[in-house]
């Protein structure tokens, strides 16, 4: 069984993971976008980068998904 230092190790890696990518974010960029890729980019930014919710909520394919999240600066680990 992991130890609980394990695991605060790791609240605190994915806590300042999200902090680098709202702090990096082009959020005029983001603001611009059509609300369902704008929810999914936000969505992304807080729920710890997860990359597949985001694109089945955007609606667009992966390659393009990753295409607006560079354009934003989003930090994508």
């Amino acid at each position: 069984m992991g130890s609980g230092g394990d695991v605060i190790r790791e609240l605190r890696y994915r806590e300042e993971a999200r902090r680098i990518r709202r702090a990096e974010a082009d959020w005029d960029f983001i603001n611009s976008l059509p609300p369902r890729v704008r929810s999914a980019v936000v969505l992304f930014i807080e729920t710890g980068g997860d990359l597949r919710l985001a694109q089945r909520l955007s609606g667009l394919n992966l390659e393009d998904l990753v295409d607006i999240l560079r354009r934003a600066r989003v930090w994508i680990t």
